[in-house]
């Protein structure tokens, strides 16, 4: 079923509904309304007829054989109809429709298909009764049913005719991004004006970007990989083809299985960079959090120690600093950084964490050559690395892909590399790889 038709549904049905439910409640209220209406009527008519009937009851008590004719002819033209009129020790006085035996109550009350109200005339025991037939409140109870059936009736009928019209309207927008997000490659507006749809076109943009760079991370992935691999295991299949060779001798052998190691390091290295790479560019900035800048560099430094026992490495790590982020992502920076000064420069490597403003700084300098000024940029690149580099090439492209998801920057100048973050609680933030 469409949702304009469900739309339309539901609004015919609602309108009856709300028709009928307002049409019940005003039934009630009118009823109650015209019940003490009616009440109050007799009341009055009540108090209006009691001078005379008193009058009329006296003399009829007073003089029975000779009843007062017009006094009961005054009080018929009073009352008009539906009169009894009680005297003590005589004949009563009837006017109208009224029942055969008088209830002995004084109403406001139903008696029968009657409602009466009465009340006594002096100390003799004479009673004036008036009533009026449930009939006539009866019939305008009926009319008003009517009417307000007919009310909800034709409710019903415009709510069902308005429906498939305020359906298609009221999804109109839902529409519309439903064909935009069926289109290929297709990216959904935003300008509907209705704010849950704008909202929901947005994320939907969100995921198809997200899709649109998971698969081009892939396919990078893939052919990235498919590049790099060639040459190790080229290379690995040419030493293993050599251990079948008849002359060979236990040193070569050796030299070659320490190539086949040394080529299976390699590869498996890359792998583990590729995978860090893939998965810094799919982080999304909603899971990021505060984070011990300071204890994340000290650790690094201890692991660079450990790792390159015979290199000096010294630090100066401010206390406190706190960015917020991914600790898996800083601790890339750190240990990249620290990698990179092991395997290209010279020693001393100096380490420091400072704060400057709303940033935290780490640089990393060593006592090598450096990077010369014109491949600055070109060194953060995919693959850069010096011919006979033990490296992938990609770990100063972890570091300013790190630096730059979390709202940062990375230099080199000269043989000091430097990465400026924005401290948790500065106007900084994360950015998602999608900006």
């Amino acid at each position: 079923m469409k949702l304009s038709t469900r739309f339309a549904l539901c609004l015919a049905a609602l309108v009856a509904l709300m028709v009928a439910l307002a049409g019940l409640l005003v039934l009630v209220l009118v009823s109650a309304d015209l019940r003490a209406e009616r009440d109050e009527r007799l009341l009055a008519r009540l108090r209006a007829l009691q001078p005379t009937a008193a009058s009329y009851a006296w003399r009829a008590s007073v003089a029975p054989d000779v009843p007062p004719d017009f006094m009961a002819r005054r009080l018929a033209a009073a009352a008009g109809s539906d009169v009894y009129v009680h005297v003590e020790g005589g004949e009563p006085l009837v006017i109208g429709d009224v029942p055969e035996h008088p209830p002995a109550g004084d109403g406001p009350a139903d008696y029968g298909r009657w409602r009466y109200v009465a009340t006594d005339l002096g100390r003799r025991g004479n009673r004036l009764l008036l009533f009026e037939p449930q009939e006539r409140l009866d019939e305008q109870l009926a009319l008003l049913r009517r009417r307000v059936l007919t009310v909800t009736v034709i409710g019903a009928v415009a709510g069902a005719a308005a429906g498939p019209v305020l359906g298609r309207y009221a999804v109109r927008p839902l529409t519309r991004l439903s064909r935009q997000a069926a289109a290929p490659d297709a990216r959904l507006d935003t300008d509907s004006r209705v704010t849950e749809i704008d909202h929901l076109a947005g994320v939907l943009n969100d995921l198809l970007d997200r899709r649109d760079a998971a698969l081009e991370t892939a396919r990078a992935f893939a052919a990235t990989a498919a590049h790099e691999l060639r040459t190790p295991l080229t290379s690995m299949a040419a030493n293993l083809s050599l251990l079948d060779h008849p002359g060979l001798t236990p040193d070569d052998r050796a030299e070659i299985v320490a190539d086949l190691t040394a080529e299976q390091a390699r590869i498996q290295r890359l792998v583990t960079v590729l995978r860090q790479l893939s998965a810094g560019e799919l982080l999304d900035p909603a899971t990021a959090a505060p984070a011990d800048l300071s204890g994340i560099v000290r650790e690094a430094v201890a692991a660079a120690r450990r790792r390159h026992p015979d290199l000096t490495i010294t630090e100066a790590v401010a206390d406190g600093v706190t960015v917020r982020g991914w600790a898996e992502g800083l601790r890339l920076i750190a240990d990249n950084l620290l990698g990179n000064a092991a395997t290209h420069g010279a020693p001393p490597i100096a380490v420091e964490l400072a704060l400057d403003g709303e940033n935290a700084v780490l640089t990393v300098a060593d006592g090598g050559p450096g990077v010369p000024d014109a491949d600055r940029e070109a060194v953060f690149g995919r693959f850069r690395r010096r011919p006979g580099s033990p490296g992938s090439g990609l770990g100063l492209t972890l570091v300013r892909q790190q630096a730059e998801l979390h709202g940062g920057a990375a230099t080199v100048t000269g043989a000091r590399f430097e990465v400026r973050l924005p401290i948790a609680g500065g106007s900084g933030r994360p950015r998602s790889w999608l900006e």
